[in-house]
């Protein structure tokens, strides 16, 4: 659960990759835009991403053919998680200038994407180059092939260069790692306990021998292992290992003492830290949020200049229903890196949650600033002018985000074309209204909101009701108990003439509410004025009365109702 062995994953030192190019430079000849190189290093020690990027789009443009450049612009894209970008400015770099360390990185983003058959071929090509270290080659192509589901290639490449190459601890571990994958622990622990005796400094060693030792059903000689290997080879990573070890012993705070111990050490990867505290966030991890809170508060003291950190906290906060402090992270996550998408997103969404629609409107526009015509920020923009009920304004950004979004997954989509659905239907356009929610509904079949409103408002118009009782009936389905549906529900049927069946399904919603609406009471009252229960009907009508909230229109509509002891239409 906690730790992840020879998991590939997009992980690059920004700030020392640029200082090293920097200091390279030094020691060659000075290149036109050496001073403008150096310059970017300080931008990202200050933080500053965007001046960064722009000074590099500079030299690129006055210099096509500044190949290190191209490739410090991929390491920027790959630090904000782009890896797209990344590939794209790294195969630049290489088209002018073949470098082993531009092979390399194209190797780790092709990696990061899970594109690892163009990863093995940049690897091979690679490996036809000089002054490469062909012995961690060879083990990096065993693991491409092994995660590429060759794994008898792997092993018969594992086989093959230890014969040639003789044994190694490093090799082991990768030999090990498939091993593992068959469930053999005793050949594991045959080929790793001669390098625990020989106190191998590889944290792997006694990672891979405790899961060996478990696997046999000993979890007393797991635990030892990692204690002699935390003696042995000094590497903090062997506490996500105990803490993974006692979990599954039942000792729940030994296992938080060492997640703990874990996060509180700069030697553990931030990436590694950030995924546990997302796994602790999903139902049943065995661990509350108050210790999720505590991971987090320390993931930020010991890693405060990482956009992620922040991203990672404030959705600690988020669960815990602290918007503010939600909010918080997430603007400070921003301001770091402007453009992380999912810290914009988040942070949006906060705003909406607390109601405060101009600061929604207000971030949405500094997000666009940084990163023009993303789908998402578009829509999360155009949801907060429909909450405003600016709608003409929503409209413009919502139909922005659907002709940005065309590469977007179909449940996206699908959510731009119910948030067209709702904005058309406020500005009175019924016929494209339907038709959005339709075709919200064909690309994504779970789509309740979507259904929910299509079935709502055609039985407003008295419209397609069969239609709209497959919707509202399918959306019950999909999420029970959900007193709105079941009110739209209620609704269809009573429109439809289904008087019992409209009861039942409105007493079901008015039990699932906690504080029924206007809305909900009157449409009780019509109801049960057509299943001919009068005074239950005046009762409920006169409640929705004297709840109001409602236009005055229809308060006086309400009236009537009350008035003449019938349903009007």
């Amino acid at each position: 659960m906690f730790k992840k062995y020879l998991k590939y994953a997009l992980l690059v030192t920004l700030l020392t990759t640029v200082g090293q190019r920097v200091s390279a430079q030094e020691s060659k000849q000075e290149k036109p835009y050496s001073q403008q190189l150096k310059n970017i290093e300080v931008f990202l020690r200050n933080g500053d991403f965007k001046q960064a990027m722009d000074s590099l789009d500079a030299i690129t443009t006055r210099y096509p053919n500044a190949d290190d450049a191209y490739f410090t612009k991929a390491v920027l894209f790959g630090q904000m998680r782009n890896a797209d970008r990344a590939l794209e400015e790294v195969n630049k770099a290489l088209e002018i200038n073949p470098k082993n360390e531009y092979l390399s990185f194209n190797i780790d983003v092709n990696k990061g994407k899970g594109d690892l058959p163009s990863a093995i071929r940049s690897l091979d090509l690679l490996m036809t180059k000089e002054k490469v270290n062909i012995a961690a080659l060879n083990r990096e192509k065993i693991m491409l092939l092994f995660n590429s589901d060759k794994k008898d290639e792997a092993f018969a490449l594992y086989k093959d260069v230890r014969e040639r190459a003789g044994a190694t601890d490093t090799l082991d571990v990768i030999g090990a790692t498939l091993l593992l994958s068959k469930d053999d622990f005793p050949a594991v622990i045959q080929v790793l306990e001669p390098w625990a005796i020989k106190k191998s400094p590889l944290a792997q060693v006694y990672s891979q021998l405790a899961q060996a030792y478990r696997g046999i059903k000993d979890p007393k000689k797991a635990i030892a292992i990692l204690n002699t290997g935390v003696a042995n080879a000094k590497d903090d990573y062997l506490f996500l290992d105990l803490a993974d070890e006692y979990r599954l012993s039942g000792k729940a705070k030994l296992s938080y003492d060492y997640l703990k111990q874990a996060f509180l050490s700069k030697s553990v990867d931030f990436s590694e830290k950030n995924r546990i505290i997302l796994s602790l966030l999903a139902p049943n991890s065995g661990f509350s949020f108050d210790q999720a809170q505590e991971l987090a508060n320390i993931l930020v003291d010991v890693h405060p200049r990482v956009a992620e950190s922040h991203v990672a906290k404030g959705q600690v906060n988020w669960m815990r229903n602290d918007l503010v402090g939600a909010q918080s992270s997430f603007s400070i996550a921003v301001g770091i890196n402007p453009y992380q998408i999912d810290a914009w997103r988040m942070l949006m969404n906060v705003d909406l949650a607390l109601e405060q629609y101009d600061q929604a409107i207000e971030h949405g526009g500094e997000a666009l600033h940084n990163i023009p015509n993303n789908p998402v920020i578009l829509y999360f923009s155009s949801i907060a002018y429909t909450l405003k009920g600016n709608y003409d304004l929503a409209r413009n950004l919502m139909e922005a985000a659907l002709n940005n979004g065309q590469n977007e997954n179909a449940i996206f989509q699908s959510n731009i074309y119910s948030g067209l659905g709702d904005i058309y239907h406020s500005l009175k356009m019924e016929a494209a209204s339907d038709v959005a929610y339709r075709e919200a509904i064909n690309l994504d079949s779970t789509n309740v909101s979507a259904m929910n409103n299509l079935a709502y408002y055609l039985a407003l118009r008295n419209q397609d009701l069969d239609d709209a009782a497959h919707f509202a009936e399918t959306a019950n389905k999909l999420r029970p108990n959900d007193a709105t549906l079941e009110d739209t529900y209620a609704w269809v049927l009573f429109k439809q003439g289904k008087y019992a069946d409209a009861l039942l399904w409105i007493e079901k919603a008015i039990k699932n509410s906690k504080s029924p609406s206007t809305v909900l009471l009157e449409h009780y009252g019509d109801i049960l004025i057509k299943n001919k229960k009068i005074t239950e009907a005046m009762k409920q009508w006169k409640s929705a009365l004297a709840r109001g909230g409602s236009s005055e229109t229809n308060m006086e509509k309400l009236r009537e109702k009350i008035n003449k002891k019938s349903y009007v239409e």
